[in-house]
């Protein structure tokens, strides 16, 4: 049965829409900040400015996107009232504060403030982990979408209160030489944004597209599939063991191109004579989570075939000629290279697509579509042709180590960013016109 209010401004609330335009605006402010020096994505370290850029992605479009859709689905797609509407802004204030610190920081050594930024976001958190596990607990048959959402707050929670304070710096001496900032990053990007991305899925898109929305085992399998595969990567890329990240991936390859099919067959059951480009961007998103699966084993593969130099027996080396040991392999650009593909080529466009689905539902499924909507949809496929443009020219460009493909790539991007956020502003206008004169209309 598939429980939907697609009325005009059905139950959305000012808190989630607060969230998607901050998300959309920092997606802005990142693609000019690396249109401004894409250079850093060339070094073998990571930079005060690539650092803050990252920040700037994960918690200024990433977490936002994705609390707001989630926050603005709840009630107008899985017909499920907000427990608090109050804790909403509360999360909202909490979450400004900390961005603000954790992008100013790789900047401002002498911050005397600087931990409290993690603070502020952890805080942010646990209010939406309240808040959205209060909402399920009102539904009275859970899905597989449900489920996915349960699993973000479970993920989120791990983020917050470990993936963050570990990445600062680990706790115990002999987590010293582990890599906790490669175990958050898989976190948040495949535990908490693909996740949502999923679940989000599941729901959003047959009310867009006037599909029904069935309980398959195929969506269950996925996400058990998907993130046994999350959780172990995540372990396994932390601890540096590579032969068990190369099983894990493959897990998580399997566990994508399950829900791919699922997904698929989804769309195949719509009432809409065609997909409108909010439905195809997020269903390229989509093909692009097992995309991300196939970079992120290759880099593996790589990884694997750099051979460590062996040690060399000092007594049996007396009275030889000084040996000059080769520089080591840097893999830097392959992890810059699967960093973006998760995040740019995937997370972002489904994050976006499902904001564009949800805002499409607030103005009303309609079964024709009107002059507006569809010069609103040509904007969208500019914006987003201009945005994939940019996301393939900057992973190449990262790749292979071209600078001016990364500074290209950028331009692109900024495009499709800003095209993204004037197509939101103005389908949000236009979304409240409609529902005012639908209020006008019932008043009269």
């Amino acid at each position: 049965m598939n429980n939907t209010d697609t009325q005009p401004n059905g139950a959305s609330n000012a808190g989630a829409i607060t969230f998607a335009v901050t998300a959309l605006v920092f997606l802005a402010l990142g693609c000019l900040m690396l249109a401004g020096r894409p250079g850093f994505l060339l070094g073998e370290t990571l930079t005060g400015h690539g650092q803050a850029w990252i920040n700037l992605l994960i918690f200024g479009f990433g977490l936002p996107a994705a609390f707001g859709a989630v926050y603005w689905a709840l009630p107008s797609v899985f017909a499920l009232p907000l427990y608090s509407k109050q804790m909403v802004f509360l999360h909202y204030g909490f979450h400004l504060a900390g961005l603000a610190i954790v992008t100013a920081m790789p900047f401002v050594t002498d911050l005397p403030q600087a931990g409290m930024g993690a603070t502020f976001i952890a805080c942010g958190a646990v209010v939406f982990i309240v808040n959205i596990a209060l909402t399920l607990r009102g539904m009275e048959r859970p899905d597989a979408a449900s489920a996915f959402l349960s699993t973000v707050c479970v993920w989120l929670a791990i983020v917050a209160f470990l993936g963050i304070p570990f990445a600062a710096k680990p706790p115990l001496p002999f987590l010293a030489t582990t890599s906790w900032s490669a175990g958050w990053l898989l976190f948040v990007i495949a535990g908490v944004f693909f996740n949502t991305q999923i679940a989000l899925a599941l729901r959003v898109t047959p009310a867009a597209v006037g599909a029904a929305s069935e309980r398959t085992p195929a969506a269950w399998f996925a996400l058990a599939v998907i993130n046994l595969g999350v959780a172990w990567s995540v372990a396994a890329a932390t601890f540096g063991l590579l032969g068990f990240l190369l099983l894990t991936s493959a897990i998580f390859l399997l566990g994508a191109l399950i829900f791919l099919g699922d997904f698929w067959l989804l769309l195949q059951r719509r009432t809409a004579r065609e997909l409108g480009w909010d439905a195809k961007i997020l269903l390229a998103s989509v093909w692009m989570i097992p995309a991300t699966a196939a970079v992120l084993i290759y880099n593996v593969v790589e990884r694997l075939g750099i051979e460590p130099v062996a040690a060399v027996d000092p007594q049996a080396a007396a009275g030889l000629a000084p040996v000059v040991e080769p520089a080591p392999i840097t893999v830097m650009a392959l992890d810059w290279t699967v960093g973006l593909v998760a995040l740019m080529a995937t997370a972002v466009p489904g994050l976006v697509a499902i904001i564009f689905q949800l805002l499409k539902l607030r103005s009303g499924v309609r079964a024709e579509t009107t002059a507006r909507e569809k010069v609103a949809g040509q904007v969208l496929l500019a914006s987003f042709f201009n945005y994939a443009v940019g996301a393939g020219l900057v992973v190449v460009g990262a790749w292979g180590a071209d600078q001016q493909m990364l500074g290209l790539g950028a331009v692109f991007l900024v495009v499709g960013a800003l095209g993204f956020l004037g197509n939101f502003l103005y389908g949000l206008g236009q979304s409240s016109d409609a529902a005012e004169a639908g209020t006008e209309a019932v008043r009269a």
